[in-house]
């Protein structure tokens, strides 16, 4: 195994055991709080691979990277389309005319279905086309894996497991949630599908310290670090890649990174990360991807309260603590005095909606609304720090899917998107209130 090639490769353990579940032949679930860098890992897979690290084989496999992100819309024929539509590129650079004819016949099956039996058909013939037609194991890294699994027809998840039963060896799914998969939806036939991944499960956390000053060196835009700026950063971002980004770009700003080791200037930089808009919002996606339970034993932890090591083990498997000798502690400065500061948000809220940006909780009417998913949560953030004011398509595709996502959003992915949000803060559907729609110009959201 070509484990020195793996040294200077981030995240060199994760994507080690990711391989190896891939040689096998085994699926493999790899769960991550937000921004912990579950979809770089997942895009890193391929290349390592097909550099001939561990025991993988360039031509004996072929990678579909699916960005579940892109979906059209979340049904079960927009989940096939995806899938399909990966494959065709992922398929390119292979010279196999007769498996990229049968593929694209199986697209154009599922894209133009005029009933739902049509398009899990077409998507079953594509991929028999990719697992009878190659001479290599079909590898799915399913990316954002989390909105399409909760609310898509629970048949689509029976049907990719019997696709595994059916060709075993020549097939494979690497998924990446937020959370473990039987703890985001419950049923029979769901559960025949998360039994592929019960025994070869990856909790991502933040990074360690060899990968966070690689890391570094790619968002300090070329200025050395000095030993202080490392310490500093590892201190208060625990390898956390969203905050270390934040944390980062901050020194640069500073204008202290790579120079003298300044113990006042450090603290100027620490007091402004406090109340950075990018701070708050990777802790507030944090805070909001641990359950009641788990928020509640984490207050208790930071508060010095003696906790039983049962509640906390899953705060340590999730990375948010961390063993350091015989200590367990928060992995980083920034986010635990995130959590300290919680414990003083017990206050009321007025009628109306309101974001508490700390925490990422959204309140209506004095009541919490249930968890947002991550786009949802960016719709309602635009929304909010706009209120009053109206909000267009462009403005809405740029900041919950990213510029890059322009050309790619239409109107109608928009509309379901505002749809579901509705639904968590409306108090009445017939008659909203809150989130209004001005017909051909866009959304805004009013105090009440």
């Amino acid at each position: 195994m070509a484990q020195d090639k793996l040294i200077s490769i981030p995240r060199a353990a994760e994507i080690h055991f990711i391989l190896d579940c891939i040689a096998d032949a085994e699926c493999c679930a790899v769960v991550g709080l937000s921004n912990m860098g579950k979809s770089a890992l997942l895009r890193s897979v391929a290349p390592v691979a097909l550099h001939g690290v561990g025991q993988i084989k360039a031509d004996e496999y072929v990678f579909v990277y699916i960005d579940f992100n892109l979906m059209i819309e979340m049904s079960e024929q927009a989940f096939y389309e995806l899938i399909l539509r990966s494959a065709r590129v992922a398929l390119q650079d292979l010279d196999v005319p007769h498996v990229q004819d049968q593929l694209e016949d199986a697209y154009q099956k599922v894209i133009h279905s005029s009933n739902p039996f049509l398009a899990p058909l077409g998507f079953n013939e594509g991929v028999m086309g990719l697992c009878e037609g190659l001479s290599r194991r079909v590898v799915l890294l399913c990316d954002e894996f989390d909105e399409p699994f909760t609310s898509i027809e629970q048949r689509v998840f029976l049907n990719l497991r019997a696709l595994k039963d059916r060709y075993d060896r020549q097939l494979c799914y690497v998924v990446a949630t937020g959370k473990q998969l039987e703890e985001m939806r419950h049923g029979a036939e769901i559960g025949e599908f998360c039994e592929l991944f019960a025994h070869q499960r990856l909790f991502l956390g933040p990074l360690n310290q060899q990968d966070m000053r690689m890391a570094m060196a790619g968002f300090l835009e070329g200025v050395v670090p000095t030993a202080r700026d490392v310490d500093f950063v590892w201190d208060e971002t625990g390898g956390h890649p969203g905050l270390l980004e934040a944390v980062c770009y901050a020194l640069i700003e500073s204008g202290i990174v790579g120079g003298q080791d300044d113990d006042k200037e450090y603290g100027f930089v620490r007091d402004k990360l406090d109340s950075d808009l990018n701070v708050r919002g990777e802790c507030a996606k944090l805070w909001n991807g641990l359950n009641e339970k788990q928020r509640e034993v984490l207050i208790e932890f930071v508060s010095g309260k003696k906790v039983e090591w049962d509640r906390i083990g899953p705060l340590v498997r999730n990375g948010i603590l961390r063993r350091v000798g015989q200590e367990v502690r928060v992995f980083g400065a920034l986010f635990s005095g995130f959590v300290r500061r919680q414990r003083l948000v017990k206050k009321p809220y007025p009628p109306g909606v309101r974001v508490d940006v700390d925490s990422g909780d959204v309140w209506v009417d004095g009541e919490r609304v249930p968890a947002l998913t991550d786009l949802e949560y960016r719709l309602m953030l635009l929304l909010y720090g706009r209120m009053g004011k109206l909000c267009g398509k462009y403005q809405i595709v740029e900041a919950v899917w990213g510029e890059d996502y322009i050309d790619q959003v239409d109107d109608a992915r928009i509309e379901k998107l505002v749809s579901r949000l509705r639904k968590k803060i409306e108090p009445d559907l017939i008659e909203p209130r809150y989130l209004q729609t001005v017909r051909g110009r866009g959304y805004r959201l009013v105090e009440g």
